[in-house]
């Protein structure tokens, strides 16, 4: 996304926020093509994990989904840190990690 369009953007949800922007609309939102593409796996997947809260999400006015770019980032690292019993190297995604704030 352009700067400019970034910047009217944060400029709108300061306006509809105040200095209380939801932590998940601030930054970069992503697509469920993003996601997938992101761990290897299918649109469907993604959405799933959605609906089972294992990735944040919000929905827009249409019905679709926008994932916080710094949320997937989270998921994403802490699905490849090497997980009790794994082998050695093993970087399997395992993206079902609930975050605790």
């Amino acid at each position: 996304m352009p700067d400019d369009s970034r910047d009217a953007r944060q400029g709108l949800l300061e306006l509809l926020f105040g200095d209380s922007v939801p932590s998940v609309l601030e930054g970069t939102m992503l697509r469920t093509a993003d996601v997938a593409l992101l761990f290897e796996v299918s649109e469907r997947t993604v959405s799933e994990w959605a609906k089972k809260g294992q990735i944040p999400s919000v929905r827009t006015p249409g019905g679709h989904r926008r994932y916080p770019a710094e949320g997937i980032k989270w998921v994403l690292e802490e699905s490849r840190k090497a997980r009790p019993g794994a082998a050695k190297g093993d970087t399997t995604i395992t993206p079902l990690i609930r975050r605790h704030a």
